[in-house]
């Protein structure tokens, strides 16, 4: 029997993939450029290379679910693959986190170099090129790997006991992605603290600042999980309790303008609330931990779109999972 050329497919399915980090990179790169004053200095690496290394996280994360639905329903042989199994220590390597922190030292190193060496004018450019080409490779070896840890029996335990999990760990990301590109524009007029916290040039800015995060992260949310949740469900890194109900199920059955008009709404009152407190308290707080504030409302309901959303692609998993499950055993039979 011929087998397929695995390797080709692997290339091809990995260069559909070099458009996507490119646009990501060179936006999010770019609205920190942006809200930096057009420019990058030295001080800026520590923050662009944790940018640049959740992005990298991101891509990396659902990879060994993905491949392993790949694998389980046999659209490749993990056995016809070049090489042995990681060990131990390779797998280790291979963890998405320990993974992130790598990524990070890498990006760290190349931004710090080039904010040394090249003058203002290169240093985005240059960024914007390198670092998706440095993800592009970090991807296949971390796919290649994955494919090939298939080789062995993977059943791990429960990694996930709820979908409240799961999505914490996105919003958190989210939440610290934002954090890090808005943090230049604590030195524009706008968003200055000098008028106070009840200052109506201030409020309004912010509302807009919480509009525009939402609708980015709203926007680049991923088209469907269904692959990697059934990779998981095979892997048995989540069950059938992962999901049972859809939390607030009369604003999920509201159209989309109506609950962003209360969330507006919300969004305001809560604004204005928060400025007042802190002015007549008094406090001094970074215009970080401001932003962090004012953006409560409009992150919970983040939160609680992509869990509606991934709900939905957990129950076409299972069903897909369940289906699998009867087509298998009817093969085998034959």
């Amino acid at each position: 029997m011929m087998i397929p050329d695995y390797l080709a497919y692997f290339r091809y399915q990995d260069k559909r993939l070099i458009p996507y980090l490119y646009v990501i990179t060179f936006m999010l790169l770019g609205f920190y450029w942006k809200n930096n004053g057009y420019t990058f200095v030295k001080g800026d690496a520590v923050s662009l290379s944790i940018v640049l290394s959740l992005i990298a996280f991101n891509f990396i994360y659902e990879l060994r679910g993905y491949w392993a639905y790949k694998c389980v329903v046999k659209k490749i042989d993990a056995s016809t693959v070049p090489g042995n199994s990681p060990s131990r220590y390779q797998a280790m390597l291979l963890h998405p986190l320990i993974g992130t922190v790598l990524c990070w030292v890498l990006f760290y190193l190349i931004v710090s170099g080039f904010l040394q060496y090249l003058s203002p004018g290169y240093v985005l450019p240059c960024i914007a090129l390198a670092s998706p080409a440095l993800m592009y490779l970090i991807f296949r070896f971390a796919r290649f790997y994955y494919v090939r840890q298939m080789k062995q029996a993977v059943v791990d335990r429960v990694k996930y006991r709820n979908l409240h999990c799961y999505a914490g760990l996105n919003l958190l990301l989210t939440i610290l992605m934002s954090a890090l590109i808005i943090s230049p524009l604590r030195v524009h007029d706008d968003f200055s603290l000098l008028e106070g916290f009840f200052s109506a040039r201030l409020m309004v800015a912010m509302l807009i600042l919480c509009a525009i995060v939402l609708a980015i992260n709203l926007m680049f949310i991923h088209p469907s999980r269904r692959y990697a949740f059934l990779g998981r469900l095979f892997l048995q890194e989540i069950d059938f309790n992962f999901s049972a109900s859809l939390p607030l199920r009369g604003l999920y059955d509201m159209p989309l303008w109506a609950r962003l008009i209360v969330l507006l709404i919300i969004e305001s009152l809560w604004l204005i609330i928060i400025s007042a407190i802190l002015s007549l308290v008094g406090w001094h707080v970074y215009f970080e931990i401001y932003y962090l504030l004012c953006i409560v409302p409009a992150m919970i309901y983040y939160y609680l779109h992509i869990y509606w959303r991934w709900h939905n692609d957990y129950l076409m998993a299972c069903d897909m999972y369940l289906r699998w499950g009867v087509i298998d055993k009817q093969t085998t039979l034959w």
